[in-house]
């Protein structure tokens, strides 16, 4: 009804318009011929030439209000669209953020993120979703791989921060959505700040290392582990609740049976391998295991504020073998030494009687053997890695270090050839090496320019940017050393 009244009213309102325009109309008309202003011929002429500059007049004031209008639409819904953009890409950082901090996910957590790719997918350009796509996979299986890709080094990188590189990509990929593709990370900027994070984590202590940690008990050169360890104690048991109910929880007066043909098979064989076992007395309730030959590297489980832990080293500022272990692993850092608790409930062992348990429990021995194993391949593997860097060299404008153990980056900051590396790594236990030439800014171009300028121009690049430069028939140091240095030298001249 009340539309029906504003409609009637607007109708009235239309024809007053009409009826005082034609009255003022008329009333201009009589005056004109009544003051003699124009003549009966002129007048019509006049009032002709009036009409039709106000037609005209209107006609271009429409067109020029209704161009206004349409811009302010379109900058209106184009600002609410850029809000909208923004706010989804923010969320979709801070989701990618929250499904993978825990190094691991879900079914819901991989529901959660490709719900939020959609939200992405309706406003981002088809080719920058791929680009982010291809980022976030990267970045997924840097920080979560499966076991599988563990093996294969499907995912690591030779960048000095991975994880801010991959969501640097990410990043680009959304500001050139919403900025248009002019826009981009300047390379020099970008590797700065990758390097400067890299080298802050590098000398940053960890925050969760105990700033009261008493001094380590082990009294060795850590730089020359072949020495004898004396008075090594363990810390001095402090009172815990958790730790008095897991003791109480031990029947003092049941009697143990040895069985420690497991744990003496594997100091046996550890042996066999150039390794030095020392402790697991009543004495000394703690084992470390050294290279029998001198070189770096220890394996040490000991007693730590009421708890048993493992620690790993190579040399304590050794971070390169520090930082995959707590990446791969969790637990805890400070410089080169890496450390973690054991398990539950092997960890809350009664203080005292730590080798007559590990003697009596199998799955115990089973437990640590297998922990000792892989922090020992690791240490082998680092150190055969160490060995070949310091037969490499050192080489004006080249930054050597290990990745991963078994990988030895070699890095020209270069940012004209857009900083190449060379990766060489063994294929797995072929006894082969490959060396791999690429370049940090993903740049085909650049890659090919510099295969040109080495004579490569037939190498082929494999999709993950990488081109196999050589494959070394053997592993022996000194033969991969002499080539490295070659392919140094050929593409640095």
């Amino acid at each position: 009804m009340r539309s029906r009244i504003k409609l009637i009213n607007m109708k009235l309102s239309q024809r007053k318009i009409i009826i005082v325009t034609a009255a003022l109309i008329f009333l201009a008309c009589f005056f004109a011929v009544y003051l003699r202003l124009f003549t009966g011929k002129e007048l019509w002429y006049e009032m002709f030439a009036a009409v039709l500059g106000v037609i005209i007049t209107a006609i271009i004031t429409m067109i020029l209000l209704r161009g206004q209008s349409d811009t302010d639409i379109e900058r209106e819904r184009a600002a609410k669209i850029f809000e909208e953009k923004l706010k989804i890409y923010q969320e979709y950082l801070h989701t990618l953020c929250e499904v993978v901090k825990d190094r691991s996910l879900s079914d819901e957590e991989k529901m959660l993120l490709e719900f939020q790719t959609s939200y992405v997918a309706m406003h981002c350009d088809s080719q920058y979703i791929a680009t982010v796509s291809t980022a976030v996979r990267r970045l997924i299986g840097y920080i979560c791989p499966d076991e599988e890709s563990k093996e294969s080094n499907m995912y690591k990188s030779n960048s000095p921060d991975p994880l801010l590189d991959n969501l640097f990509c990410i990043v680009e990929a959304f500001r050139k959505d919403l900025y248009g593709d002019d826009f981009k990370f300047d390379s020099d900027y970008k590797q700065k700040t990758l390097e400067n994070f890299s080298e802050a984590y590098r000398n940053a202590k960890s925050p969760d290392i105990d700033k009261n940690e008493e001094p380590q008990r082990l009294s060795v050169d850590l730089n020359v582990l072949s020495l004898p360890i004396k008075d090594y104690q363990c810390t001095k048991y402090q009172e815990n609740i958790e730790v008095e109910e897991a003791n109480h929880s031990i029947d003092q007066e049941t009697k143990v049976t040895a069985d420690k043909e497991l744990w003496d098979n594997a100091v046996a064989r550890w042996t066999a391998e150039g390794w030095r076992v020392d402790g697991m007395s009543e004495s000394q309730q703690w084992f470390a295991m050294f290279k029998q030959n001198g070189d770096p590297g220890a394996v040490i489980v000991e007693c730590y504020k009421g708890a048993y832990r493992v620690r790993a080293l190579y040399t304590k500022n050794d971070a390169d073998f520090s930082k995959p272990l707590k990446w791969e692993k969790g637990g805890r850092r400070v410089g080169g030494i890496w450390w973690q608790y054991l398990a539950e409930p092997y960890c809350r062992t009664e203080l005292a009687k730590f080798v007559e348990t590990l003697y009596s429990n199998r799955e115990m021995q089973q437990y640590v053997i297998g922990l000792v194993d892989n922090l020992k391949d690791c240490l082998n593997k680092h150190h055969n890695t160490v060995i070949l860097k310091d037969k490499v060299g050192n080489h004006e404008g080249w930054y050597l270090f290990v990745w991963y153990w078994s990988m030895l980056a070699c890095e020209w900051h270069s940012e004209e050839d857009g900083v190449p590396y060379i990766d060489i790594y063994e294929d797995g236990d072929s006894g082969k090496v490959l060396i791999r030439l690429g370049n940090r800014k993903n740049d085909d171009a650049l890659l090919e320019k510099i295969l040109k300028r080495i004579g490569c121009a037939d190498k082929i690049t494999v999709p993950n940017g990488y081109v196999l430069l050589e494959t070394v028939q053997t592993n022996d140091a000194d033969t991969v050393a002499e080539r490295v240095r070659y392919w140094i030298n050929k593409i640095t001249a």
